[in-house]
């Protein structure tokens, strides 16, 4: 959807801080990393797939979702579709949260699935090709597409700096799960392509020193650049 979390080619938010050590930890504190195993388990028990985890994190308000650090976005993200699934009830989730704050209460002990065992339901949520499925391509290598310019109102994975851009089809990757259905709980498919195109194009020659971008794109989000 468009939104203030569709940061891709916005100026004014300054520089990207330098990389971290290869092996620096992913999280700054403990509890992010609960946070993380909570989103794992999550995906891995099919409470929620992974573009509804997107599509709730787009649905933040803008000045929250700027204001507020990574994972705690995550956090409120995963609470929220727990308690829209119906896996953990509200009252009981604001009661426990008020005990920790008050000093109150512990963090249970008591195990739970390992990680082995949730790593399939996981793998399948982010390898979602679907070969069994397959659709006949409408485009092949080579062929010259135009990306609809579209302001969808739902979840898309069609980064909006790209739309209304012309580039070229440079690999067909099969039929694969559709994001903007998916999201909403609807089954649907298209078939995946990487198109490439002319980053003087898309940011102007003055603001970029790279010679193309590449975007994974559903057939769904393009048309021939000609029509």
């Amino acid at each position: 959807m468009d939104g203030i979390h569709d940061l891709g080619g916005m100026d004014g938010f300054g520089d990207l801080p330098p990389d971290e050590p290869d092996d620096a930890s992913p999280f700054h504190e403990g509890w992010e990393g609960r946070v993380q195993a909570a989103y794992i388990a999550g995906l891995g028990n099919d409470v929620f797939n992974l573009d509804q985890f997107r599509h709730r994190l787009e649905r933040h308000d803008p000045t929250y979702y700027l204001g507020t650090p990574y994972y705690e976005r995550w956090l409120t993200a995963v609470s929220q579709l727990f308690v829209e699934a119906g896996v953990v009830d509200e009252a009981e989730l604001k009661e426990r949260t008020a005990a920790f704050e008050a000093g109150e209460a512990e963090l249970p002990d008591d195990g739970g699935p390992s990680l082995s065992e949730l790593v399939p339901g996981v793998a399948d949520h982010y390898w979602s090709a679907r070969p069994d499925r397959a659709k006949e391509p409408a485009f092949e290598v080579g062929d010259r597409v135009r990306v609809l310019k579209e302001h969808p109102s739902g979840h898309t994975r069609c980064p909006r700096y790209v739309r209304g851009a012309a580039g070229e089809v440079v690999a067909h990757h099969g039929t694969h799960v559709y994001p903007d259905a998916h999201a909403h709980g609807k089954d649907a498919v298209e078939p995946l392509y990487n198109v490439k195109f002319d980053a003087a194009d898309l940011w102007g020659a003055d603001h970029t020193d790279a010679d193309a971008v590449r975007i994974e794109l559903w057939e769904r989000y393009i048309e021939a650049e000609d029509e």
